[in-house]
């Protein structure tokens, strides 16, 4: 099982999910996992770092509340990491009051907000930007309060990343049915290699340790089905035969559209869909990433 990494003593296990690309499941694999991670009886909580908001949206969160703090007020300095908290939840029922969702078990949000978007600018201004999250957590992370948490990265490659990858995650590298998310995947490695040569001395010594695909067609033995995309037997292909990537490549996220229904619906998969096979490709990463059952032997 792969060790806690963070620089939080004593924290919570981290992982930080990221791609360059849009499109390539980031979103879906980070709620899915970390529904099934509370589902095994772990405390999770996930930070949306996206300005897209995808993971607050689908966690029940169209808009952050009114009045309510969000990661943003967290980056500024005007809120604490714990006032920009809120439930998990899936809809069901039409409105926003509390009575259209339910609350998901186990699992916390840390509202996301479009403001991430000035995110660059503010930790650039800042001297110490890259080392913002780090000090957030070391002085503001509440004691025992989860087992996990994982990061939805926005679509960039710039100090909010590294300043993320200063804490020591367990970085997910997401990629899809396309070339360019190998293209990106590459982008992504060679942006925490330079963050490596330039922060060492702050401790950054973050690299990519996970691969995740999804989105990938796969016949009913598992194996990619090339005539439902050559692009996506060519992608895999490329990481399978990377010495440095290979070991890396997490077990593969079948292709379903229900999948990316959750978005529309704020509805994670296992609430939208108990039964579907994407389910079992998601609780085989979670198993392969060390993630116990801890209220159960029994597969959900």
């Amino acid at each position: 099982m792969p060790t806690k990494t963070t620089s939080v003593p004593d924290g919570p296990r981290i992982f930080a999910c990221s791609v360059i690309a849009g499109g390539a499941g980031k979103t879906q694999g980070v709620i899915n996992l970390a529904v099934e991670a509370a589902g095994r009886g772990h405390s999770v909580a996930v930070a949306d770092f996206d300005p897209q908001r995808t993971a607050s949206h689908i966690l029940g969160y169209q808009d952050p509340p009114e009045g309510q703090p969000t990661i943003f007020d967290v980056l500024q300095g005007k809120h604490r990491l714990e006032e920009a908290v809120v439930p998990a939840r899936y809809r069901i029922a039409d409105g926003e009051e509390d009575s259209a969702f339910r609350r998901i078990p186990n699992l916390d949000l840390i509202l996301g907000t479009p403001e991430m978007a000035d995110a660059e600018v503010n930790l650039g201004l800042d001297p110490g930007g890259v080392l913002w999250l780090q000090n957030v957590l070391d002085e503001q992370l509440p004691p025992g309060r989860w087992d996990m948490m994982f990061f939805d990265c926005g679509p960039t490659l710039g100090i909010l990343l590294l300043s993320i990858a200063m804490v020591g995650p367990e970085v997910i590298g997401c990629v899809a049915d396309e070339f360019k998310y190998i293209i990106g995947l590459q982008d992504l490695d060679d942006t925490l290699e330079k963050g490596v040569r330039k922060f060492r001395r702050f401790g950054f010594r973050t690299q990519v340790q996970h691969i995740l695909a999804t989105n990938i067609p796969l016949d009913a033995q598992g194996e990619i089905r090339r005539s439902g995309g050559a692009v996506a037997d060519d992608a895999i292909r490329a990481i399978r035969s990377n010495p440095d990537w290979e070991p890396k490549l997490l077990p593969i996220v079948r292709r379903k559209q229900r999948f990316k229904d959750t978005i529309v619906t704020q509805r994670p998969l296992r609430f939208l869909d108990p039964r579907n096979e994407a389910l079992e490709d998601i609780s085989a990463v979670a198993d392969a990433l060390g993630i116990k059952r801890l209220n159960s032997t029994r597969k959900r």
